[in-house]
């Protein structure tokens, strides 16, 4: 039985050694840590829900937007400071394109006076004739100001001609019954 009980206890410390890595003089023991995966961030390209893809139709063709007369506002209006403007011009499709919601109208020079610089154009075929609006707010500061806008097709691509406002502020304007349009605003000069 002794001889029994002795085996066995070598057998257990013989296993218990294997169990242990063997280390040299002066070796820290490090505990065994398997390789992970990391997560690493990659930017994949998306398609924006909110703009459509444009057609073969869209791309085949030629865009270009006419300007043809100021419905309201005629250039050289003079306003008070802080004042609602709607704009509208009268425009035509000469282009074989046909303006869908992929059209757009975009703020390009001068001061965009609180517009959202993207509007959207109407939907019009080669060839037909509508209106743009723009809501603008005519600025705190007196004088002469511009705003320049350009037509935009579905691949984001300029075309036409482009259209704007000029406008004149002044804080101390009041309009006259007698007064006529032609009589509005005096010469500033441009704010950009």
């Amino acid at each position: 039985m002794r001889k029994t009980a002795v085996l066995l206890l070598c057998s257990f410390i013989l296993c218990i050694s294997g169990c242990r890595r063997s280390r040299f003089r002066g070796e820290e023991l490090v505990e065994y840590i398997p390789p992970t995966l990391v997560a690493t961030a990659v930017n994949t390209p998306t398609v924006n829900p909110i703009t459509p893809m444009p057609t073969a139709a869209d791309i085949n063709c030629n865009s270009y937007l006419t300007y043809l007369d100021d419905v309201t506002v005629p250039d050289g209006t003079t306003f008070v400071p802080g004042d609602e403007i709607v704009k509208t011009w009268a425009v035509r499709n000469d282009g074989d394109c046909t303006w869908n919601e992929k059209y757009s109208l975009r703020y390009i020079d001068g001061t965009a006076m609180e517009a959202d610089s993207r509007q959207s154009l109407p939907a019009l075929a080669p060839g037909e004739e509508g209106e743009v609006t723009v809501v603008f707010t005519a600025p705190q500061i007196a004088g002469s100001y511009y705003s320049g806008w350009q037509a935009y097709d579905a691949q984001g691509e300029p075309f036409g001609e482009d259209i704007y406002i000029e406008i004149y502020v002044d804080p101390y304007h009041t309009i006259d019954e007698t007064q006529e349009e032609s009589d509005y605003g005096q010469y500033y000069g441009y704010y950009y």
